[in-house]
């Protein structure tokens, strides 16, 4: 079977993942969280860590941080961050969220940018939340980024129905375009597989590097989540649509805190 998630493996996703992570929906993230980090303190277990883009600042800001992450290409450009940051205590540890043991326990346990979607599995899901709640502290607790599905959007086979991205490669200062482009929603499994098309243009506009690859995540209604958080062990202590706080919205993030039950 191929692999579903193809894109954390290397290549110019991995290569330009900060690019493309953390704006839209996802607006706000880092500060959502690192006030919260002070609200609960430390230490901090962030899973799916990936470039370190969420685990950086949460470092600099005083914090003691692990981050767990499977993708070997992810954490080589964490790691070279960190090694520019000596004075960080942060630590990067190579695993799968569904199946680690680090030997100590967190106040807080942070899954951003929906990668706990990326357990395609409800076993797995399972798998992962018990992880997580055998590494809390008593009264520890959990944020958990995911999308709200949005059925119009995601039963769309055209992939007109996103349009590309553009980012400006820092490196290279080339414009750097992503591309979905191809989609697969089974109804049934409640996954969504992507195919996704990175181009890198020279300054005529001309196409120098194209590379694609995918992605599949599962999608979770509201309260389907809220049960398996209760399953595993988990108290629900708030519910967002986005990083200000908003209620909870249709098709917009399923943005939860948890407490160790």
């Amino acid at each position: 079977m191929s692999d579903p998630n193809a894109y954390y493996a290397d290549g110019l996703g991995v290569a330009m993942y900060d690019l493309f992570t953390g704006g839209g929906l996802l607006e706000g993230d880092v500060d959502f969280y690192l006030e919260h980090a002070r609200h609960f303190g430390g230490p901090i277990l962030e899973l799916a860590a990936g470039t370190g883009r969420i685990l950086l600042p949460l470092a600099a800001a005083g914090h003691d941080v692990v981050g767990l992450d499977r993708s070997p290409a992810m954490l080589g450009i964490a790691s070279a961050k960190l090694a520019a940051r000596p004075e960080l205590r942060a630590r990067l540890v190579e695993g799968d969220m569904r199946d680690f043991d680090l030997n100590r326990t967190f106040a807080l346990v942070i899954i951003a940018a929906r990668s706990f979607q990326h357990l395609v599995e409800p076993a797995d899901q399972r798998a992962a939340l018990s992880c997580v709640r055998r590494h809390l502290q008593p009264g520890g607790h959990l944020i958990l980024d995911l999308f709200d599905p949005n059925f119009a959007l995601l039963f769309d086979p055209s992939p007109a129905a996103l349009p590309p991205r553009e980012a400006r490669n820092p490196q290279t200062e080339r414009l750097v375009r992503r591309s979905i482009v191809g989609r697969e929603a089974d109804k049934l499994r409640q996954t969504i597989k992507e195919t996704l098309r990175f181009e890198e243009l020279d300054a005529s506009g001309a196409v120098i590097a194209s590379e694609e690859t995918s992605w599949t995540l599962r999608w979770s209604l509201r309260q389907e989540m809220r049960y398996l958080l209760e399953l595993c062990g988990f108290t629900p202590v708030a519910e967002f649509s986005d990083f200000k706080g908003s209620q909870a919205a249709y098709g917009r993030e399923q943005l939860w805190i948890a407490k160790a039950a």
